[in-house]
């Protein structure tokens, strides 16, 4: 990586596949970064980046690079796969380019040391929040990706329903509206979700899902096998 390619990196700011550190945080805050992206999209985490996108370096990256090891071994689980560029910003000062894939190992933990408590985070536009278990247990099924069988019953049809009038739906009000408990009314909206019927989306505040490929195609399709 060059220099000119980092500042093409950097010229739209932090966001779902971009965070900006100015120096390696405390282990257990870079961890969340990390385990972050690789459980989302991937990215890059460029450290030796102002927030304001200016590339100020840091002076020994050898120093930050094994810091980074060494929080990452310490506090997630399962490992995660990176790989690193180092750039020279300036004599002295070196910006390095940290790309982590997307995983296929998700969910990813971050262990807290002081409690032994884990948790799993994902990316949100530009910050890096902690999971819902419907984000989580759609990781698991990721590394299964069998074909999902799915009977359309009383209750999937009403959460259609919802759906068609509301736009979206989350666990909480499918469950009240299908007069269900909230265990059952996650997991079948993760089954829903996996057949490509609804499609996942994160939030701070509650995950939300909406109408997913295959709803939609058999909507398209319907329309189409009506028309004359």
């Amino acid at each position: 990586m060059t220099k000119s390619d980092l500042e093409k990196m950097i010229v739209d700011g932090e966001g779902l596949r971009l965070e900006f550190k100015h120096r390696l945080p405390e282990s257990e805050r870079i961890a969340r970064e990390v385990t972050a992206l690789a459980n989302t999209q991937g990215g890059h985490l460029l450290i030796g980046v102002t927030d304001d996108g200016q590339p100020s370096g840091v002076k020994d990256p050898e120093e930050e690079l094994f810091a980074l090891n060494q929080a990452l071994q310490q506090h997630c689980t399962p490992m995660i796969e990176w790989r690193h560029n180092l750039v020279k910003v300036s004599r002295t000062r070196t910006v390095i380019a940290i790309k982590i894939p997307i995983s296929a190992n998700r969910p990813h933990y971050v262990q807290k040391l002081t409690s032994r408590t884990k948790s799993v985070y994902v990316r949100f536009e530009d910050r890096s929040i902690e999971a819902s278990q419907e984000a989580c247990k759609l990781m698991r099924a990721y590394q299964n990706s069998d074909n999902v069988l799915i009977h359309l019953g009383d209750k999937e049809r009403q959460l259609l329903k919802d759906l068609d009038e509301i736009g979206k739906i989350t666990v909480r009000g499918f469950s009240k509206s299908a007069r269900i408990h909230p265990g059952r009314a996650s997991r079948m909206i993760i089954r829903l979700t996996r057949a490509g019927i609804l499609d996942h989306h994160i939030d701070p505040n509650i995950d939300y899902f909406t109408a997913g490929v295959a709803l939609s195609n058999s909507s398209t399709n319907s329309h189409s096998s009506s028309d004359p």
